[in-house]
């Protein structure tokens, strides 16, 4: 059955489309940081003799990876998907077009900054200021630890008490000269309250005890009082908690030590050991395991829910990060906040706001790359300073490669073997997708480097990094030719498997030579709808970015509709501006509608659609 356009509403073409040719997007701000990162900047698929090379040279700086995708070890767990503070106050944002692709593991709250000043505001009592810092954790906790994420979420007591580094100077401390009465109510009223909510979370005592959060300091009688009192008490009121300590503000295993030997001797051994900020995660995470064994309590869980200092938070240096997170063996880590505490709503300024309206930047985007690092971990090895995740995953038939570096690198290789891998291997060969992910902010999408064909029977491929550009990173995607990413026009609307479907008051408008086939299809009435149907496991939406354009709501197989603002300060005329989660293999239908608001600084309703995007 054909579905034929609906007759286009009369009138000029839309704002925002140009049909004599492209229209040059706006500037982006540039976020980089000399010193900390740098990373790779160009990619080249070298062919020699009209084959490609199995093997790659070795350069003088000795930087270069191996990944062996026959060779597997481990199950790729996302274990760096986690954000501390990420979500706004209600828990309702970012909104789902933003949040789903990242697929999060674990986060971190306690309302910490809220006015109000939490217990200690409410002069001990569980006031208004106690009940909004809970009522925003626990609203953050119900959204994230049910599907589609199904995480864990530290429920930070410290910040619901109100030791967030801004209460006041005669703020009493509990179990201060040995009184924890006042701190047992507390506990009491906290986990009565928990428990009526329903809601799934992780009690994470005290955040960080020394200095501004805890004065009388770690390791201490009052600091064991004050730990000791909360384990028991919280067990007491539910005996199936998960208790997270002691949260120390860097890896400092002589302090754990002895923290370690108080709890085992008193019965209130954390549930789950965590500390933040390692700087070597694997190395780290190995010296915690030989620790905990040493005093009879291997085995115990390991978490890191707070990393990246201020000064690391690039995305090339978060990809180098989330490669030594990957290997380190720890079950769960999240991303640190440092200039947007605590209810933004901008996944801890992964997302920035442009003009009012949150966009991703290039942290953003190796989220999403790591979020779709499926399946087992690959065999990698590095020289220099380099590191890399690589995965494959038989189900999907993609194999991934996310690569970083901690300092200059003026050239590189990365040597990628098992392409014949019964996982990948297709009659017509596999195709290897380069992108370069600028530390952008924001960053629309990727910069595609290169996308080329290996043929069937070639075991290796080697790619030349080339360059040195501060704080980028680069993921490699290998498919089976002809079965990767299959771009649909937003023009096509024949029968399947992948079409459009236009209601009434859309129309077409031909020869804009910025967008996919250089056709696009719009319509600016509120309302309005369309259709896409396709087979496949997950959809990329791409659309016109521009000063007149609105907002829509998308909807895949009759989920809940998320609005997406299509508003930028400059034209970008083929942005991916939503992607659905991953889905069943099979057909779906993503159901799109002109929103009956726009963004204040927007010029008009427009939508323009330009292409589709299927991961098969």
């Amino acid at each position: 059955m054909s579905h034929p356009l609906h007759s286009p509403p009369t009138g000029p073409h839309p704002p925002g489309l140009h049909p004599a040719g492209p229209h040059p997007a706006g500037g982006t701000g540039i976020r980089r940081r000399g010193g900390l990162t740098a990373l790779l900047a160009s990619l080249a698929l070298l062919v020699t003799g009209g084959q490609l090379a199995a093997t790659a040279p070795a350069h003088a700086d000795g930087q270069a990876v191996t990944v062996d995708l026959g060779t597997t070890q481990g199950t790729a767990t996302g274990v760096g998907s986690g954000f501390l503070y990420g979500l706004s106050e209600d828990g309702s944002g970012p909104d789902d077009s933003l949040l789903a692709p990242l697929a999060p593991r674990s986060a971190r709250g306690g309302g910490a900054r809220l006015d109000g000043g939490g217990w200690v505001g409410d002069n001990y009592t569980p006031g208004s200021g106690y009940t909004r810092r809970l009522n925003s954790a626990l609203a953050q906790a119900r959204r994230l630890t049910s599907p589609p994420y199904d995480g864990t979420y530290d429920l930070l007591v410290s910040d619901i008490w109100g030791a967030d580094s801004t209460q006041p100077a005669a703020t009493v401390y509990p179990c201060t000269g040995g009184d924890c009465g006042n701190w047992q109510a507390f506990l009491r009223r906290l986990a009565a309250d928990v428990a009526a909510s329903g809601v799934k979370v992780r009690y994470d005592i005290w955040n960080e005890p020394a200095g501004a959060f805890f004065p009388p300091g770690f390791n201490t009688t009052q600091y064991y009082q004050m730990w000791d009192t909360a384990v028991r008490e919280l067990r007491a009121a539910a005996p199936q908690a998960v208790i997270v300590g002691p949260s120390l503000w860097d890896f400092s295993p002589g302090n754990v030590s002895p923290f370690l030997d108080h709890t085992k001797a008193a019965g209130t051994v954390p549930d789950v050991v965590n500390w933040h900020f390692s700087g070597t995660p694997v190395a780290d995470a190995q010296t915690m395991r030989s620790l905990l064994d040493s005093k009879g309590l291997g085995g115990l869980p390991l978490s890191m829910n707070e990393y990246l200092h201020g000064d690391e938070q690039h995305a090339g240096y978060q990809a180098w990060y989330l490669a030594q997170l990957a290997n380190s063996g720890i079950d769960s880590a999240s991303h640190a906040i440092w200039d947007d505490c605590c209810a933004a709503g901008t996944l801890d300024g992964t997302l920035v706001r442009s003009n009012g309206v949150l966009r991703p930047t290039g942290q953003w985007w190796v989220y999403k790359g790591y979020a779709d690092m499926t399946g087992s971990r690959a065999q990698v090895s590095t020289q220099g300073t380099l590191a890399a995740l690589a995965t494959v995953d038989p189900v999907r038939r993609r194999a991934s490669v996310l690569a970083a570096g901690t300092s200059g690198v003026p050239s590189a290789d990365l040597t990628i073997n098992g392409l014949t891998s019964p996982a990948l291997s297709g009659g017509s060969g596999v195709t290897v997708t380069v992108q370069r992910i600028p530390d952008q902010a924001p960053l629309e999408q990727p910069v595609t480097v290169s996308s080329q064909t290996v043929p069937a029977g070639t075991g290796s491929v080697h790619l030349s990094l080339a360059g040195a550009a501060a704080q980028d990173a680069f993921l490699v995607t290998v498919v089976p030719a002809g079965q990767g990413g299959t771009t649909v026009d937003a023009a096509v609307t024949g029968s399947g498997p992948d079409y459009f479907q236009y209601g009434t008051n859309w129309g077409q408008t031909n020869g804009v030579g910025d967008m996919y086939n250089t056709t696009a299809n719009w319509s600016y009435v509120p309302g309005s709808t369309a259709l896409l149907h396709f087979t496949g496991r997950q959809v990329t939406l791409r659309a016109v970015r521009d000063t007149d354009q609105g907002r829509m709501y998308v909807s895949v197989d009759g989920s809940v509709p998320v609005k997406v603002d299509n508003y930028a300060p400059g034209r970008a005329a083929s942005s991916s501006v939503w992607t659905s989660p991953q889905l069943p293999a099979g057909p779906h239908t993503v159901v799109v509608t002109v929103a009956p608001d726009i963004n204040p600084a927007s010029g008009g309703h427009n939508i323009a659609l330009d292409s589709a995007v299927i991961q098969k």
